[in-house]
């Protein structure tokens, strides 16, 4: 039973919050109120939160991020969602504070729904999403010897896709050194901004020319001339090259 309400103050009309708040507004009084009620008490059973925000804006996004972060100094807290700008804030917030996060893609299969497994592309750091992607690269290399091109275009394509996405992160978090972040408001240079000197003429080329090539097979193609899916043996050599390059950049 809840033992306490929240109440307006100056509220010479005797209005009901649910009255006045909006529905973000509602649901941020909600969880300070919830989180104010349980946290009272000396309880230490973890807090499971199904999509905490919705109709939030970028304040409230990231104050929540941080508020269930500081939360789980003291238990364990399991936050479900579908929005990667949450995940960024969650990740920032535990980065922020030296506390391990743990992300787990939920996804459906035709035997069942929520299976546990990698986290979805975009939301992968680019050593384990090369590491998936090289993984993908062998089972679609079986299909081709097993049933032909024809449907192993269908699985090199994803992994075209899947490789410029990985590309993309492979800037942000590696050469850019984690500086600036989509999704992320805040630019963090404290003991990053430094780090982007070591960035040479030839990573920029580099890069700049893995992001051309599998740039490509987004576009849609010209019945005449189409660019013909890299072999599953250029797959594997472009992915190696990114993980030797990503790992000697870091030890520079």
């Amino acid at each position: 039973r809840v033992f306490h309400r929240l109440i307006l103050t100056n509220n010479k009309l005797g209005a009901l919050t649910s009255d006045v708040l909006s529905e973000g507004e509602f649901r941020i009084a909600s969880l300070a109120a919830f989180l104010a009620d349980v946290e009272g008490h000396k309880n230490e059973s973890t807090f499971i939160f199904d999509d905490p925000i919705s109709s939030l804006d970028q304040d409230f996004e990231e104050g929540t991020a941080r508020r269930l972060v500081w939360a789980s100094k003291t238990r364990q807290v399991i936050v479900f969602t579908h929005r990667l700008s949450l995940l960024a804030s969650l990740e920032t917030a535990a980065d922020d504070c030296g506390l391990p996060l743990k992300v787990i893609g939920l996804t459906r299969e035709p035997w069942g729904m929520g299976e546990p497994g990698e986290a979805p592309m975009p939301a992968q750091k680019p050593k384990k999403a090369i590491n998936s992607l090289l993984e993908l690269v062998e089972k679609a290399d079986k299909i081709l010897q097993a049933n032909g091109r024809t449907e192993y275009d269908y699985h090199a394509k994803g992994i075209c896709g899947d490789t410029r996405i990985t590309l993309e992160r492979l800037i942000e978090n590696d050469l850019l050194s984690d500086v600036i972040q989509r999704f992320r408001r805040p630019i963090i240079t404290k003991d990053k901004l430094h780090k982007l000197s070591k960035v040479t003429l030839e990573d920029c080329n580099f890069l700049d020319r893995l992001m051309t090539k599998y740039s490509q097979y987004e576009h849609s193609q010209p019945k005449e001339s189409p660019v013909p899916l890299p072999a599953p043996e250029e797959l594997r050599e472009d992915l190696l090259k990114m993980k030797a390059w990503r790992e000697e950049f870091e030890k520079r």
